[in-house]
Formats: C-alpha cells, structure tokens, sequence
C-alpha cells in the first residue's frame, strides 16, 4: 500500500482519565485502546528538540530490508555511528535491538525506528530510518513499516546473494512504489563475490549494476555512500499543511508505568501535549500526555506538525 503525507518516527504516549479513584496501589489501567492513566515519567525533564529547522524538504524516511542474517542491524549500528547519533564503540552490537531473545539470538524480531541528523552538502537532514525483521515469520513487520515510508535499503549478502526474503521483501517495496536502493553487505568476507551479486539484483529485480552500493557494515566501509544515497534518491515525504491532524500507528509498545507508547507518522496537521485526538477505528477520544522522537532512546519535543518548517510528533 502506498501512503502519501509527511511521515516521520515519532512517539506519543497517550492517556484517558482514570475512571475509578486509585489514592493507593497500582493505577488502574484502561483495558482498551492507546490509553493510560498519567504517571511520572523520565523523559520529562528533558531537553525538547525543536524540529522546526527540518522542513519537509529535508526529511528522508527509510527502511532496511533484507534475508535474515544479512547485516541490517549491524549497517543499522553503523548508520547510527556516523550521524553521532551513538557513541563509536566496540560495544555497539544490535543497538536497536530491545528484546532479550533478539540479543541472545542475535536475530532482529520487532522493527525498531530511529531518527538521524546528517549535514550534506551544507544542509542539515532528518533520517528516519526503520530496521525491520528478515524471517519469513515476522513478514508483517515488515509490510507495516514500509507503509510510513518512500524508500528502502534492500541489503543483500555478497556470499549467499539473494535469498527467498530478499525477493519477498523487494516486491513489498516495489509493490508499495518505494525507492530501492541495493546495497551490497559484507564485502570484507574471504568469499565475497560482489559483482556476482549485482548481476543477480540486474537480473532478477531490474536495476542496473551502477546503482548497487558495495560496502562492509561490520568494518564502516562506505556507510557515508548509503546516507548520500538515500538523500538523493528517496523523496521527502509528501502532505497537506491545511488538513487536520492525520496521522498512522505504525508500530506501539506498553510500559508497565506509562502504559501504552505509540509509534504514528504524520500525514497533516499538528499534535501537541494536550491534544484531544480521535481514533478512526474505535472511535475512541484520547488525551496527548506527551510527544517527542526517537534518537533511538525516547527525546520529547514541544510539538509536530507538517505545516510550513515543522516537523515531528
């Protein structure tokens, strides 16, 4: 399915007045819907970002897709070492990965998103990018994530070339109509063959061998090629400054404190701490307790919007 409208990584938690008094004890959770009761919450005296020096022209939003055991965590990390967004380490591995059985498996099993600052020729861009499952199991990852998104990086292993999710995950992307940019991962491998590789993304998937990126996301090796890549060849997000708000959840997680987090891009409009939004699905009315985006860890923000030099929720 192919969205239009400004989509960026934001969060917004969301919450409904407690129906039943709790002075004591736990409080008491709404059953249903991106709700929860308001509680203390870390990221309140934080630093707010103002988003209003990214327009839309200067935002890319992406994907990394590929078979499992490619390398889309690991260019991920690199991606986030170069924009400054982490600290280079030896010990960055599998930074976006959360959950316990992704770190001991070392398999990516829920999407995650971040947001990257990069300057480029003098100007200063906001990347959203989105690391996505490879196994066949978690395809719906997949398919949800490119919905908030005009461009993917298709990575493929330059020793086992393509595989069956590889070819999978490409017609999601070509179905949805999203720049595809092949990147060729892990070029430093005693039995890399590369230009095998290439010949193979020409053949099966109809793009020309000049457009593939060779590069090692375990070494760094030409991680700069893909951030100016995805610059020049994915399109800012396109939108409406004049709608009202419209915006998709894309992805959501629960905290057991804070309730209910929710992961939406943007088509229109603006959103705020304070707001009263509607869900088009329930129908249910929800009060905005906070917004902010994702760097990866949870960064607030005053507002976001699509109208005019702003951008963010």
């Amino acid at each position: 399915m192919s969205l239009t409208g400004r989509t960026v990584w934001w969060w917004v938690r969301l919450r409904r007045p407690c129906l039943t008094a709790a002075p004591r004890g736990p409080a008491v959770w709404l059953p249903t819907g991106l709700a929860a009761c308001q509680r203390f919450y870390s990221s309140r005296d934080k630093e707010k970002i103002d988003m209003s020096a990214y327009p839309v022209e200067s935002i890319r939003n992406f994907s990394i897709i590929a078979h499992v055991d490619h390398g889309k965590s690991t260019l991920a990390d690199r991606l986030l070492e170069i924009t400054g967004t982490i600290a280079k380490t030896d010990r960055n591995k599998q930074v976006l990965d959360k959950l316990q059985v992704e770190r001991e498996r070392g398999i990516t099993v829920k999407a995650q998103s971040a947001s990257l600052f990069y300057n480029y020729k003098g100007v200063n861009y906001l990347l959203n990018l989105i690391d996505t499952p490879g196994h066949v199991d978690f395809n719906y990852e997949v398919s949800r994530s490119l919905s908030a998104c005009q461009g993917v990086l298709l990575v493929v292993d330059a020793n086992e070339g393509i595989q069956a999710q590889t070819v999978a995950n490409f017609y999601l992307a070509f179905e949805a109509q999203l720049a595809i940019i092949p990147v060729i991962n892990k070029i430093d491998l005693k039995n890399a063959d590369p230009e095998r590789v290439e010949k193979q993304i020409e053949k099966l998937f109809d793009i020309p061998v000049n457009e593939c990126i060779r590069i090692s996301a375990k070494q760094g090796t030409n991680i700069d090629k893909v951030l100016e890549k995805v610059i020049e060849k994915i399109p800012p997000p396109q939108c409406n400054t004049t709608d009202p708000l419209k915006a998709l959840v894309f992805d959501s997680t629960f905290d057991h404190y804070r309730g209910v987090v929710a992961n939406i891009a943007v088509f229109g409009g603006e959103i705020q701490k304070g707001h009263r939004i509607v869900s088009a699905h329930t129908n249910k009315r929800y009060e905005v307790n906070e917004v902010g985006i994702l760097t990866p860890n949870e960064q607030p923000t005053h507002k976001l919007n699509v109208s005019c030099r702003s951008n963010r929720i």
